[in-house]
């Protein structure tokens, strides 16, 4: 009788295995960081409580993102929505939840337009390198399907 619950690292690539274990750093460390903070903002002095709001809001941010990236980006929500359209709704909303949080949690002055030119810039640069980034990786796997799919006619003809 085979045994079904027991992992076999040594059938993963190692690829595999290192996307496993990036996960999980990233889930415990998410974990202990919230509990962290949790209690920080219990037990914390005034002094301190600045920069764990600062860590809640970054964390809101990133969960704001990830919200907006599953409205966006896959079709649970939008059903049919082209890419360019996608990606600029995703950067508009984005953008706008980024703004206020930035003011409401003070992340530069809110009353410098230099600053707000800087956030800016520093925005649309990060939202052009991740879209080229995961451009980049689409087009990597749609030829890896269209490689396949062609070898499937090829060996079904």
């Amino acid at each position: 009788m085979a045994r079904t619950n027991i992992i076999d690292t040594e059938k993963k690539t190692p690829a595999e295995n290192a996307r496993t274990f990036v996960v999980t750093l990233c889930i415990g460390f998410t974990v202990i960081m919230v509990i962290c903070m949790a209690l920080g903002s219990v037990f914390a002095d005034e002094q301190a409580k600045q920069g764990i709001n600062y860590c809640w809001s970054l964390f809101g941010a990133c969960a704001c993102a990830s919200l907006l990236q599953f409205v966006f980006f896959t079709p649970v929500i939008i059903k049919r929505m082209s890419y360019p359209l996608r990606l600029l709704a995703f950067g508009i909303c984005l953008y706008v939840v980024l703004a206020a949080l930035a003011v409401a949690m003070s992340w530069f002055p809110a009353n410098m337009a230099g600053a707000w030119v800087s956030f800016t810039i520093s925005y649309l640069c990060a939202l052009a390198i991740a879209s080229a980034f995961f451009s980049v990786k689409q087009n990597r796997e749609r030829k890896e399907f269209d490689d396949r799919l062609a070898d499937y006619r090829r060996d079904n003809a």
